[in-house]
């Protein structure tokens, strides 16, 4: 699978501590075209975090809600955990992240 920085994706995170997951969207900073990309998380919870970027355009890209890039917690992923592509960050929003 082919990921683009800007990609909206939905991903199953495995909780820690219990059996179990839960499909979240995130945006893909970077795939280097291995089986990992870096992805920020995306929530719909702001809690004012300082680097947390609000998602200006948020309906095109797909997203339910009203929604934030929380790009202080990157992480590497793996592309197995994907589970689809719902959109693409405009342009505006991009350049933000």
């Amino acid at each position: 699978m082919d990921l683009h920085p800007g990609d909206v994706i939905l991903i199953e995170v495995q909780f820690h501590q219990t059996h179990g997951a839960k499909v979240r969207p995130a945006i893909v900073v970077l795939d280097s075209g291995d089986e990992d990309f870096v992805a920020a998380p995306v929530t719909s919870r702001s809690r004012a975090a300082e680097f947390d970027l609000t998602l200006a355009d948020w309906q095109a890209a797909g997203l339910n809600v009203p929604s934030v890039a929380r790009v202080h917690k990157i992480a590497v992923l793996s592309k197995a955990s994907v589970r689809r592509i719902v959109g693409k960050l405009a342009a505006d929003d991009l350049v933000a992240t």
